[in-house]
């Protein structure tokens, strides 16, 4: 949920075509795959801690044995059915190391944004997200910047 000067700079924002959202979700890992050249693929869902805000996605990638840049998916739900759909164009995930307790992996990943419904019908623009993967949890902060005739 945005604060009173994120509120305001969202409102400036799409004024101008564009919104910026940040939104941190945490959530399960409900399905695991993993294909004997090494590429993984999970499927996720979480959502923020105000209940805003419902991830559903997946996502795999390669630790290193082929050349992979990860493929999946991901939609964003508002609480009030309002929906962004992206792509993923690069999943970057690599074992934890030190200083990053309590996580197995971290991720970065980058996405295209190419569509939604309601609010969000003609959305496009880019997002990125970064965080952590623990057994069978994650958690991340995704970042969107969308442009389109929005009406949000």
């Amino acid at each position: 949920m945005l604060g009173g000067r994120g509120r305001a700079r969202a409102r400036l924002l799409a004024i101008f075509g564009v919104m910026e959202l940040r939104i941190e979700i945490t959530g399960e890992i409900v399905e695991r795959q993993e294909l004997l050249n090494g590429t993984q693929t999970i499927t996720i869902e979480g959502a923020d801690a105000a209940g805003d805000w419902a991830l559903v996605g997946a996502l795999s990638w390669n630790l290193g044995l082929v050349e992979y840049e990860g493929e999946g998916d991901l939609t964003l739900t508002r609480a009030d059915g309002a929906e962004i759909f992206a792509t993923l164009v690069r999943a970057d995930v690599a074992e934890a190391g030190d200083g990053i307790e309590d996580a197995d992996h971290t991720f970065r990943l980058t996405y295209e944004i190419d569509g939604g419904a309601g609010a969000f019908l003609d959305a496009t623009g880019a997002g990125s997200a970064q965080g952590t993967l623990a057994g069978d949890a994650f958690h991340g902060a995704w970042s969107l910047r969308l442009a389109a005739p929005l009406a949000a």
